[in-house]
């Protein structure tokens, strides 16, 4: 899906930004079931315990891969709370496909899930409740005065 978004990604996003050396750098497909797709390999830079994927950066993938599911999905939205599940410790080098998708929406909360595989192991899962973006340019605009109760 082509979108016009109305917040701007910015090259250095630490999650899919291609210029962040330190990043994620992580490409996003929408798959035909409506779940989004992305692929991961850890490198040295983002260790924790010798060898092993940071847990930190292992939320920060599920909760990058939620947000770009809204994202490609015509929503703008930023993260109200997580919640991450460590299933088994990642080695660095180890290859991850990762899937996100939306549960229930109430107003502007969305409620999502995400989980990371190795060769289709279970390695870490994640919920979330995201809070769509309001309209930056409504926002902006004077409010009506109100007047006092007499």
């Amino acid at each position: 899906m082509n979108r016009t978004p109305s917040l701007r990604n910015s090259p250095l996003c630490f999650g899919c930004g291609k210029e962040n050396e330190a990043g994620l750098r992580l490409d996003f497909e929408l798959l035909d079931d409506g779940r989004l797709e992305t692929h991961f390999v850890p490198r040295d830079i983002h260790g924790g315990w010798e060898g092993v994927f940071h847990g930190g950066l292992m939320a920060t993938l599920l909760d990058e891969a939620m947000l770009a599911y809204l994202y490609w999905n015509g929503l703008d939205a930023t993260t109200a709370s997580l919640e991450v599940r460590f299933r088994r410790p990642v080695e660095l080098g180890q290859r991850l496909t990762v899937h996100a998708w939306a549960g229930e929406r109430r107003g502007r909360l969305v409620r999502m899930e995400a989980e990371a595989r190795r060769e289709g192991e279970l390695m870490a899962s994640a919920r979330a409740r995201c809070l769509v973006a309001v309209d930056v340019a409504r926002t902006l605009e004077p409010k009506p005065e109100r007047k006092p109760a007499e």
